[in-house]
């Protein structure tokens, strides 16, 4: 591996690292809302291409954007294919 693809995996990693610590403080907010997560998941797409996450879900750009901002239904597969795109996933814990 190259020096420069060194450095894209670390970026890479580092993105993915501050985007899984925001979607997880969403998660814990105390008003928690189903539509709070889904707009956290349209601005972390947003930020890293809306594109590359709605092709991941095989949906178009703009059908991607209305599942996350709740203008259509959310599916759990949808959620799992953006955080897939992200480079995070989603864990359960005990609470």
């Amino acid at each position: 591996m190259t020096p420069y693809e060194r450095a894209n995996v670390r970026v890479a990693n580092h993105r993915a690292a501050e985007t899984a610590e925001y979607l997880d403080a969403r998660l814990h907010m105390a008003n928690y809302e189903e539509s709070t997560f889904a707009r956290s998941l349209l601005l972390a797409a947003e930020l890293h291409g809306i594109q590359h996450a709605a092709r991941e879900c095989g949906l178009s750009d703009e059908t991607m954007r209305r599942q996350l901002n709740g203008t259509r239904p959310l599916y759990f597969d949808s959620v799992l294919g953006v955080m897939r795109a992200l480079g995070v996933q989603l864990r359960v814990e005990m609470v």
